[in-house]
């Protein structure tokens, strides 16, 4: 397959990033998929895992294995949208899920979703909720309790997703929360990563911290497996051009601000803002870029790097994305190359309108395969090496 255009973020050139231009809104339009759609990178294979469910983003394994689902959209004119979580179970190695059930609909913009203490954990656009979870359990025995009000709510585009993360120790939580605008200056809430202290019961113990700003739209988040930090994809600016600016990919420094909405990549000022020199010359790089506009929606750590999903391009003439690429870790810590593709065929050759699907959340079970959702598509796809290729 034909590498994706990204690159490491110390290889990219400053006289690139000056290079704006007109931008281009081309919403993609889904058709129907042939079989046999996706191509894998060498050593692995994809299959169907499970379809036809309702505008899929995010999933958790839950810890007898059975597979929490995320359903819900805001952007797409679609009637009669999903807030809700389903659970996919009776799935073996070589067959997908034989039963859906319903856990809960008492979810407004659910995305985050985690298992902790002995409990459900969902984010909401504006707070985060739980229910007591027993294993093999699948279907809520009670209304949620509230975890967090008060979370500022929906935003630009996408940016209503709350992602959640806790900390390896369970004694802290991670939240992240968008921008209202593509471009403004806001509300100190929001284009953040907040960390909260989480008590021995599981609840919010403490106040707040501003664990990281400047990023306009962090969604994926994950813990890096070698050095412990937290790591984020991250959603940039819009309508400054087919190449402005990266969307990236990045360590997360404590308390470290990443540039929007005054800056990019380091301190390359925004034109369309005042400058702040304060904020502009401490920004930090970071440390692996996506092509512009290619809207990285999910990460995953596994052995020798991260996988991420590129849910694909919007804001662009020319369609990218589409597609989840490998970004190879060294034993230090640090990318070790530039992101390859792993998974790609949702846009296909030559297109620049249709496109086969979305991808989005991702999950590993716990016999290591991984799974994708699409949830322009409605699906599951199972990815798992293939040692005979």
């Amino acid at each position: 397959m034909t590498p994706i255009l990204l690159a490491i973020a110390i290889q990219v050139s400053p006289s690139h990033l000056s290079q704006g231009g007109k931008s281009v809104i081309r919403i993609p339009k889904m058709i129907p998929a042939p079989k046999n759609f996706l191509a894998t990178a060498r050593g692995f294979r994809v299959e169907l895992f499970y379809s036809g469910l309702n505008q899929p983003r995010k999933v958790a394994i839950a810890p007898n294995g059975d597979i929490f689902v995320v359903e819900t959209r805001l952007e797409r004119p679609i009637k009669n949208q999903p807030h809700q979580v389903v659970v996919l179970s009776g799935y073996t190695a070589n067959h997908g899920p034989t039963t859906q059930t319903l856990w809960s609909t008492k979810l407004s913009y659910p995305f985050g979703i985690q298992f902790a203490y002995d409990h459900l954990y969902v984010a909401s656009t504006d707070s985060i909720v739980r229910w007591t979870y027993r294993p093999g359990q699948r279907t809520a025995s009670a209304e949620p309790e509230m975890v967090l009000p008060g979370i500022p709510a929906k935003g630009y585009r996408n940016h209503w997703t709350r992602n959640i993360l806790f900390t390896p120790d369970f004694k802290s939580l991670f939240l992240t929360i968008g921008s209202v605008e593509n471009l403004d200056q806001e509300d100190p809430r929001r284009a953040v990563i907040e960390k909260y202290p989480i008590d021995l019961a599981g609840r919010i113990g403490g106040s707040k911290e501003t664990y990281a700003t400047g990023l306009r739209n962090p969604i994926g988040i994950a813990r890096n497996p070698w050095t412990g930090g937290l790591w984020a994809n991250v959603a940039e600016r819009d309508y400054e051009g087919d190449d402005l600016v990266p969307d990236f990919f990045t360590s997360i420094t404590p308390h470290g601000f990443y540039g929007w909405p005054y800056a990019y990549i380091g301190n390359h000022h925004d034109k369309r803002m005042p400058h702040r020199p304060d904020l502009e010359n401490r920004a930090i790089v970071p440390d692996v870029l996506f092509t512009a506009h290619s809207t990285p929606i999910d990460v995953l750590f596994i052995q020798g790097g991260a996988i991420v999903t590129l849910h694909g391009s919007q804001n662009r003439s020319k369609l990218c994305g589409y597609k989840v690429v490998f970004i190879p870790f060294s034993a230090n810590g640090k990318p070790s190359g530039p992101p390859q593709d792993l998974v790609a065929g949702w846009l296909p050759a030559g297109s620049n309108k249709e496109i086969y699907g979305r991808p989005a959340g991702l999950a590993q079970l716990q016999d290591g395969s991984i799974l994708i959702v699409d949830d322009w598509g409605g699906k599951i796809w199972r990815l798992r090496k293939d040692p005979v290729r």
